[in-house]
């Protein structure tokens, strides 16, 4: 299975990536700032079999709630045709001046179908602007866009978007690594080639794809992690089937990443 960068991808990725633009586009109309490009799609090493389509969408202001209904009911149409769709919207004040966790006005994923569906069915859609949202993640997203994103549409990103502190760029990948630890078993594939990109990040401000942070790994890591590390990227990219990994080599490679970040802590 080939990997693509936006400039190489399909034909079906580019229209659902443009389809979609188009309508937030419509829908936004003069309160749309931009939109981008991050993750795999941008940086090179997107897997149509695997991987989702990363977004973030800039906006003058607050969306309203019956804005935010009309956008989920597209991205509900949108995401899954034929790639799913991670995104989150900021508005203007929300990133200018920054903010430590990253205020946010919406966000949708996979993981949130089910979820969005039963609002959209009981109305509770209606209290969507009750609270403000915050997330971590966005300051490691933020980051990966400034360094290697793409701007869709609107201003260019080096403008609507601000330098992330860099210790808040390591909180949000290690709290990222905790998590995915935690599950390792259940996404090992993840868990591995993340846990390399990390280690390139602390070892020397390198901000790589999965893919390129899994190459780094099999040039920098002990010699007893290249047969992990190589069936991770192998299944990351399609040469060979998803495959359970060895417990007892997960928690190696697990202690291994643990002792080397507490020492990088310590440092």
């Amino acid at each position: 299975m080939a990997q693509y960068s936006w400039a190489s991808c399909p034909v079906s990725t580019r229209v659902q990536v443009n389809t979609f633009c188009e309508g937030l586009q419509t829908m936004l109309t003069t309160n749309l700032i931009g939109i981008y490009l991050h993750g795999s799609l941008a940086m090179g090493c997107f897997n149509p079999e695997r991987s989702d389509i990363d977004l973030l969408v800039a906006v003058q202001h607050t969306l309203s709630v019956f804005v935010k209904r009309q956008l989920i009911t597209l991205l509900l149409e949108s995401s899954q045709q034929p790639h799913p769709i991670e995104i989150s919207f900021l508005n203007n004040e929300q990133l200018n001046p920054y903010q430590h966790p990253v205020p946010f006005d919406l966000h949708y994923s996979e993981s949130w179908r089910e979820h969005y569906q039963t609002e959209l069915i009981n109305n509770t859609w209606q209290r969507w602007n009750d609270r403000q949202a915050t997330d971590t993640d966005l300051d490691a997203h933020l980051t990966i866009l400034r360094n290697r994103g793409i701007t869709l549409y609107g201003q260019e990103y080096q403008i609507t978007f601000p330098v992330i502190p860099s210790n808040y760029y390591v909180e949000s990948i290690l709290n990222d690594y905790y998590g995915e630890r935690a599950e390792k078993q259940h996404n090992s594939v993840y868990f591995i080639l993340n846990a390399c990109r990390i280690h390139a990040y602390l070892q020397a401000r390198h901000i790589y794809s999965k893919d390129e942070g899994g190459i780094y790994g099999l040039t920098t890591f002990p010699v007893q992690f290249i047969h992990p590390i190589t069936q991770a990227l192998d299944i990351y990219r399609g040469r060979i089937p998803a495959r359970p990994f060895e417990d007892a080599i997960l928690d190696t490679f697990a202690d291994y990443m643990d002792n080397y970040i507490q020492a990088w802590q310590q440092a």
